[in-house]
């Protein structure tokens, strides 16, 4: 894949923080991406969170059967050829643009729990055909549905955005070399 592609794939990712922000109403830029919430230590308890569910998700799947279903996604991921910068650049747009659309807005229409599996689905890790992708969708559910609830607990957007963005940062950075 080439790195223009790579790019935009992270710039359309982006643009579902604007999405999120229009399905909310337009409210005050300021208190939908809680800025004065950004330095704290909860964004840091995010990235501990997040490297830490990447890890065991690394080691769960550390298996052939999950290796055979997971072949797609370390076959993609390995094409990009992604460098450090790459990985970080798409890592933060994800978590940036896809906590907005999901935890901020799509959350005001679906329960944190139909929102989580929603999330997951949508990324390929439930299918009805394939019960090991499935099992191991469960768990993203559940890294998910902690962020689900994070958002208007103490942790607020800032954690759900540093653990979702360590979490695909792992993920990227072993995926695409193992």
């Amino acid at each position: 894949m080439s790195k223009w592609k790579i790019y935009l794939m992270g710039f359309v990712t982006l643009l579902m923080a604007p999405l999120g922000w229009l399905l909310c109403g337009m409210p005050e830029i300021s208190s939908f991406l809680q800025l004065d919430r950004i330095p704290t230590i909860w964004t840091g308890i995010g990235i501990e969170y997040g490297v830490a569910f990447g890890i065991f998700m690394l080691i769960v799947t550390n298996t052939e059967k999950a290796r055979r279903s997971f072949s797609v996604q370390h076959q993609l991921i390995r094409s990009m050829r992604l460098n450090i910068f790459d990985i970080l650049f798409l890592s933060l747009c994800a978590g940036f643009g896809e906590e907005i659309l999901f935890r901020v807005a799509v959350q005001q229409w679906l329960h944190p729990v139909l929102a989580s599996v929603a999330f997951v689905a949508i990324h390929g890790y439930i299918n009805p055909k394939d019960m090991d992708t499935t099992k191991y969708g469960l768990l993203v559910c559940l890294f998910i549905l902690v962020l689900s609830y994070a958002i208007s607990g103490e942790q607020g957007l800032w954690f759900c955005i540093a653990a979702h963005a360590s979490y695909d940062f792992v993920l990227f950075y072993f995926w695409g070399r193992n």
